[in-house]
This record gives C-alpha cells, sequence and structure tokens, in this order.
C-alpha cells in the first residue's frame, strides 16, 4: 500500500516499489475506492494503491486520449514512475486522465480497466465493469455486473458490545446526500429522522443513526435535531464528528433504512444478508430531467435513435442517464434486498468474475 501523499505540494523523493502488477489510481468518493479495492484484492497479484491529489483542473472533461497529469499536484506527478504496472484500476473521473498518461509512459504496455461509468470514450479502455443504472451501451469491453464491487468489499468487524447491548431489534438508519435531481436537504432529513424513529417505535428495539462523506450540513443539523430528545434508544455516527461507527453499526444491526442515492451504501447494508429499506428520496424535477427522459423515451421507442444514443455515449460525447430509480426497484423487486444470502452470494460471483478478466488482462499484456 502507498502512503497517503503530504499536505504540501512540493517535490517529493520516491522509490516504487518493484514487482506491483496492478496500480488503483484512488479518488474522493468512498464508494469508488471500496469498488478499486474488493476488485484489486480479489485478482490476488502484487498490488499498489495511490491516493493522487487534484489541483483545480481535476474537474475538466477527460478528451485527451493520450493522458496528461496537468490535474495532480506536484507531489502526485511524482508518484508516477516506472516500473509501470500491468493494469490500471480508476473509478470515477479525475484519475482516468493520469491512467492514460501511464498507458502511454509505458509504451502502451500497461492495460486500464474502470469501473463504474466512465466519463471518456468507453474504446479508451481495455476492461469497463459497470452496474446497469449506468446504461453503458453493449460493447466487447463492457462487462455489465448486476452489483458493485463494493458488495463484498466492506471487511466487517464484530458486533460491538455496546451496542449489542441495546435493546433489539435494533435499527440501522443511514442517511446519503443529494445526487441531482434527487433531493436531501432538512426537510427531507427530519422526514428521514421522523420514519426511522416511527420503525423502532412499531417494532421496540433501538436506533443506530450514521451520516455519509455526501450528507449536507444542513441536513445533517436536522438530523441532529430531530433526534434529540427521543424516546427510544439512540445511537449516532456523524461523519468527521468523532470516530466513525458505520461499519459496526453494519455488524451490529438486525436490519436496514438506507436512503436510495447511493448504490455501495444499499449494497453494503445488504451484503450482511439482513433485510434493507429503502427511504426514497424526492426527486426535484429540472428542464436537464425532463429532457433526459424524453430522450431515453425516444431511445426506446424510436427505431434508429437508441443506436444513435448508444454511439455518442460511447465515443464519450454525452453521458448516460443513471437510472438509480429502475435500478433500486428491481433490487426490489427480485427479492435482493429482503434479507437471506441470494445478494451476497451474487456479488461474491461477479467479483470472481471481474478479478479473473482482470487476471487476464495482467497476463496478456501488449507486445
Amino acid at each position: 500500500m502507498a502512503a497517503l501523499f503530504s499536505d504540501f505540494d512540493d517535490p517529493i523523493a520516491f522509490t516504487p516499489p518493484a514487482g506491483a502488477a496492478i496500480w488503483g489510481l484512488l479518488g474522493n468518493r468512498r464508494g469508488d475506492n471500496a469498488m478499486i479495492e474488493a476488485v484489486i484484492g480479489a485478482t490476488g497479484l502484487p498490488a499498489r494503491l495511490l491516493r493522487p491529489r487534484f489541483n483545480a483542473l481535476g474537474a475538466l472533461q477527460n478528451a485527451l486520449p493520450g493522458g496528461s497529469l496537468f490535474t495532480l499536484t506536484r507531489a502526485s506527478r511524482a508518484e508516477l514512475a516506472p516500473p509501470w504496472p500491468r493494469v490500471v484500476v480508476t473509478s470515477g473521473k479525475r484519475a482516468v486522465p493520469a491512467a492514460f498518461w501511464i498507458r502511454r509512459a509505458s509504451g502502451g504496455r500497461t492495460r486500464l480497466v474502470h469501473l463504474g461509468r466512465p466519463q471518456a470514450p468507453l474504446d479508451w479502455f481495455d476492461l469497463v465493469v459497470t452496474t446497469p443504472q449506468y446504461g453503458l451501451p453493449a460493447r466487447p469491453n463492457v462487462f455489465v455486473c448486476r452489483l458493485p464491487a463494493t458488495a463484498i468489499s466492506m471487511d466487517f468487524v464484530g458486533a460491538d458490545p455496546e451496542l449489542t447491548a441495546l435493546p433489539a431489534p435494533r435499527l440501522a438508519a443511514i442517511l446519503g446526500g443529494a445526487e441531482p435531481p434527487q433531493r436531501l436537504d432538512a426537510d427531507v432529513a427530519r422526514d428521514f429522522a421522523e420514519t426511522a424513529l416511527d420503525r423502532v417505535r412499531t417494532t421496540g428495539g433501538s436506533l443506530l443513526v450514521a451520516t455519509s462523506p455526501r450528507t449536507g450540513r444542513a441536513a445533517a443539523e436536522a438530523l441532529r435535531a430531530a433526534l434529540h430528545g427521543a424516546d427510544v434508544p439512540v445511537r449516532t455516527s456523524f461523519y468527521r464528528e468523532g470516530p466513525n461507527r458505520y461499519r459496526t453499526f453494519l455488524a451490529s444491526a438486525e436490519a436496514f433504512l438506507v436512503t436510495d442515492d447511493s448504490v455501495s451504501m444499499v449494497v453494503e447494508a445488504a451484503a450482511t444478508t439482513r433485510p434493507v429499506e429503502l427511504f426514497r428520496l424526492p426527486v426535484r424535477p429540472s428542464a436537464r430531467l425532463r429532457a433526459l427522459r424524453a430522450i431515453a423515451y425516444a431511445g426506446a421507442t424510436v427505431g434508429g435513435v437508441k443506436m444513435g444514443l448508444d454511439d455518442l455515449v460511447g465515443a464519450g460525447l454525452i453521458r448516460s442517464n443513471r437510472n438509480i430509480a429502475g435500478y433500486m426497484n428491481a433490487l426490489e423487486r427480485d427479492g435482493l434486498l429482503s434479507g437471506g444470502g441470494s445478494l451476497k452470494r451474487l456479488a461474491e460471483d461477479e467479483l470472481a468474475e471481474t478479478a479473473a478478466r482482470v487476471r487476464t488482462l495482467a497476463s496478456l499484456g501488449r507486445p
């Protein structure tokens, strides 16, 4: 594992470890990083994880097939040095230009694997591992899994004795963040708190409440106020406030209430084999949302339109629409959130297949 970068943007002396077949370029989202770590860990190959720091240019669109390092700080650029890996794994958008640059620096021998929805042409990657909510077009290098690799990447700690001493059943309520077009403001956070409290009042037991890195300040404060003086036993874990108890909450709960904005949060909870109830976030109508729905409808009903849209997405000219509601509905419909081991077994099988494909790329290399 590579050390985290310094907070200072100065050149650093660095000697890369020899023999790392796979590099993972971590980003700024916990769910994306969990996928990278899960896939790389499942390959069993010598690996190295890097956490590059980005400057203000990191938000630019990926447009250069040869990649670049101008979005990285100088300290992060110094971390990228030979011997080059056989495979680089990315997720999200910011690290992709650095991955392209590594491939070019290796003389084209390094293979590129992206997890999720790449904001770049699909044929720039050797393998894209995605899930159905992104609606990526079928391509030889696109592997669609039902679940993200985060499903079994959590190394669940043992249940916390202080939590298991609370009255059962224990409900873990996990609050995410606003992901347009969904809305999660103070009013929604209060509704979430009241829903969770009502569940515990009905079933008895206790309530474990956690926020995520994406929970806004106003929503977190509204949640805190709504829980104050609750008439049921409550334990909380507010992100960046004291120890993060998210994993111990997962290990100690017997049921979950999770906002439907994050696939990784929902699937991590369901992978415990305990039942998950979705808290549906309201959708804020917008001209963009209406346009996306119209495009999706045309693609499904008008001959030739879907093919044209797929070509644009495949070329990286437009971003595919994220159908989170449809994805969550399918998980519920197929019983994958109702408890038991079906989701965990599916996740294990898909992760094994993904790891096998990455190992194949690592063994092939490029001439």
